[in-house]
């Protein structure tokens, strides 16, 4: 299953996943709320360490609603040797 990651452009905390790639289907996080896609991932292939477990209370929304809300931020990459990869930390 391919999921689509968006951020809201007037918000850098504010992201959400959706089954539509053009994100039609995601509710407005605030009254500005403009949705931006950042990028596709596939559910079968995500990178060590994740394992797609440790997203499945999201796939249960996504299968559910077609979206899922939250607010994150990015983090920067760890150097090569460390555990964990680039990308998003749920608050």
């Amino acid at each position: 299953m391919v999921i689509y990651l968006f951020r809201d452009r007037s918000n850098d905390e504010f992201f959400a996943f959706s089954t539509d790639v053009t994100g039609r289907n995601i509710p407005r996080a605030a009254a500005n709320t403009v949705w931006m896609f950042i990028e596709a991932l596939n559910t079968v292939k995500f990178p060590e360490p994740w394992d797609i477990g440790d997203f499945q209370y999201v796939l249960d929304h996504l299968h559910a609603d077609g979206y899922y809300l939250f607010q994150g931020e990015f983090v920067e990459a760890a150097p090569l040797g460390h555990a964990k990869s680039a990308g998003l930390m749920r608050h």
